[in-house]
């Protein structure tokens, strides 16, 4: 399988000595083999084929070109980088596992994203199953919306919204887009009177590829 996945935004940081600007935009293709399976899991070797990006981003911070890494999948979309880094920034955004049970169009489930080492985050996904695209039925059309806790908390926010459509046929992600806003306070490592700022804009676009 091959995507082409496109990151656009970027992280600033406002510091009490000034701001820094991180802008992110970069187009990557990657392709995906399945080296073994069983009933219970599949291990998946993912393969960065091409990197661009803008001439304002640091070519050491970008992937690299022909750098493998390999993803374990259980039969629910659980995903756990096993080998190697998540293949693209962001990737966290871009996994979603089913539920159990059965599903019926309307029904909506939360699961707490987890970091590309499988660490979890305070951030949760509640995705809903809002039926088959139009111009194809084989076509499973998801919404999400990101908070920055669990959507029952009170003190939780929405920070993103997106789409996710999954191809009942191959039973694989089809694409997905991702538009993810969020501001952190934190106080400074060496002066915990100050403070810094980190604000997060980020437009993930996954396309799968013929």
């Amino acid at each position: 399988m091959r995507y082409v996945i496109s990151i656009k935004g970027g992280v600033d940081i406002e510091m009490p000595m000034g701001k820094i600007n991180n802008p992110i935009n970069m187009e990557m293709r990657i392709s995906q083999q399945i080296v073994s399976c069983d009933a219970d899991q599949a291990m998946i070797k993912v393969i960065i084929d091409h990197v661009s990006a803008d001439k304002n981003v640091p070519a050491e911070s970008l992937p690299k070109t022909g750098v493998a890494s390999t993803m374990q999948m259980d039969s629910l979309g659980t995903v756990r980088w096993v080998g190697g880094n998540a293949a693209w920034q962001g990737a966290e955004h871009s996994m979603m596992r089913f539920p159990e049970q059965a599903l019926e169009v309307g029904d909506s489930w939360v699961q707490r994203v987890e970091e590309s080492s499988g660490a979890a985050t305070a951030f949760h996904t509640r995705y809903c199953f809002a039926g088959s695209a139009e111009e194809n039925a084989s076509l499973m059309i998801f919404s999400t919306e990101l908070f920055s806790a669990h959507p029952d908390d009170p003190a939780s926010g929405l920070i993103g919204k997106g789409i996710f459509s999954y191809d009942e046929s191959e039973k694989w992600i089809h694409g997905c887009s991702n538009h993810i806003e969020y501001r952190y306070r934190m106080p400074m490592p060496d002066n915990s009177g100050a403070f810094f700022t980190t604000s997060t804009v980020l437009q993930i676009e996954m396309e799968r590829l013929a």
